[in-house]
C-alpha cells in the first residue's frame, strides 16, 4: 500500500459506498471494514475497475471482540493511516425500518446493535487507529439533521447525536497533534434503503454521491478546520 490509507465503514451501500468509490477514484488505497461481504465485495471491485485500490475486512461493528481483532489484524502492517471514515449505521434491518416506534417498544437487541454500530465502534476504532494516524491525518463521522425531531427514531437518534459529540471531543483532544476531526450531517438521503422504506420523500432527498463530496471534503481537508459538523441538504 503505497498510496495514501483511508478505512471506511459502511461502504456497502448507500453513502459508505459512494464516498468509497470517489476516494478510489482520487488515489487512495481503501480498507472497506463491514459485516455484508457480497456487498462490501461488489464495492471493492467496482473500485478495482476503475483502476483503484480497495480491500475488505470483515468486521461485525455491533461486537467489541469482531473491531478489536480488526485493529490487531492490521499493527503488524505498520500502515500510515490517512483517514478513518465512520459511515456505518443502523436504522433497519432487512425487512423493517426501526422509525415511528415507541422507544419502549424497541427490543434490546436493537437497541444496542444501533448504539454498538454508531458511537461504540467509531469510538473503539477511533482509539485503536490513531497511533497510526500523523500530522495532517483526518477522521470523519457521519450524522444526520432529524429535521423532525428524534420522536420513533431515539436509538438511532442517540447514536448520531453522540458521534456529533465524539467529534467536538476529539477535536479538542487532538488539536496539538494536528490530526482533524469533522462530522458531515446529511438530511434524509436516497440511499437504496432509504428508496425501499420512504419512496414518498425521495424527491425531497440529497443523493449519496451530494453527501460523499462533502465528506470526501474532509478526508482531504485542504483547509486544516477541526471540530464542524456541516449539513449537507438539498438546494
Amino acid at each position: 500500500m503505497s498510496k495514501q490509507l483511508v478505512i471506511i465503514s459502511g461502504a456497502s451501500t448507500g453513502i459508505g459506498k459512494a464516498t468509497a468509490i470517489e476516494l478510489g477514484k482520487m488515489g487512495y488505497s481503501l480498507i472497506l471494514i463491514g459485516r455484508n461481504r457480497k456487498k462490501l465485495e461488489d464495492t471493492k471491485n467496482f473500485i478495482l475497475s476503475s483502476g483503484g485500490e480497495a480491500w475488505v475486512s470483515i468486521v461485525d461493528l455491533s461486537n467489541k471482540d469482531s473491531v478489536n481483532e480488526f485493529l490487531e489484524s492490521i499493527k503488524p502492517y505498520n500502515h500510515t493511516l490517512h483517514s478513518l471514515v465512520n459511515i456505518a449505521g443502523v436504522w433497519h434491518d432487512d425487512s423493517n425500518v426501526f422509525a415511528n416506534t415507541d422507544f419502549d417498544k424497541f427490543s434490546q437487541n436493537i437497541i444496542l446493535d444501533t448504539l454498538n454500530v454508531g458511537i461504540t465502534s467509531p469510538i473503539l476504532l477511533a482509539h485503536g487507529l490513531i497511533p497510526l494516524m500523523k500530522k495532517g491525518s483526518t477522521i470523519v463521522n457521519l450524522s444526520g439533521t432529524f429535521e423532525n425531531g428524534a420522536k420513533g427514531w431515539l436509538p438511532y437518534y442517540i447514536s448520531k447525536k453522540a458521534i456529533e459529540s465524539l467529534t467536538i471531543g476529539l477535536s479538542e483532544e487532538l488539536a496539538n497533534r494536528e490530526i482533524y476531526v469533522n462530522c458531515v450531517s446529511p438530511s434524509d438521503t436516497s440511499t437504496e434503503e432509504y428508496e425501499r422504506f420512504f419512496p414518498e420523500y425521495i424527491d425531497l432527498s440529497v443523493t449519496p454521491e451530494d453527501v460523499a463530496k462533502i465528506v470526501v471534503k474532509y478526508v482531504e481537508n485542504q483547509h486544516k478546520v477541526s471540530g464542524q459538523i456541516e449539513v449537507v441538504k438539498k438546494t
